[in-house]
C-alpha cells in the first residue's frame, strides 16, 4: 500500500471517528440548547393576501449548550 493511500485511509478513520464522538457528546448533553419564543404567534392585524408582512420574532436560548437554528419555515 503507497504513502498516500495509508495516509488518506487515517485521514478518513479520523474524519469517522470524529464525527462519531461528537455525535455521542451531542447525545449525551445534561444540558441541552432550549429555544424560547416569546410569541409564536402574534397579531399582524388586517392584511391582504400577497403583500408581504415583516415581524421580527426574539429568540432566546433558555439552556446552556450554543443553540443553532438550522432553517426556518412559516406554520
Amino acid at each position: 500500500m503507497s504513502l498516500s493511500r495509508k495516509l488518506g485511509l487515517s485521514v478518513v478513520t479520523f474524519a469517522v471517528m470524529a464525527t462519531v464522538l461528537a455525535s455521542a457528546a451531542a447525545a449525551g448533553q445534561k444540558d441541552p440548547p432550549k429555544m424560547y419564543i416569546k410569541n409564536k404567534a402574534p397579531d399582524l392585524g388586517t392584511y391582504y393576501e400577497g403583500v408581504d408582512i415583516e415581524y421580527e420574532f426574539t429568540v432566546r436560548n433558555n439552556g446552556v449548550a450554543e443553540l443553532h437554528i438550522l432553517g426556518v419555515r412559516p406554520g
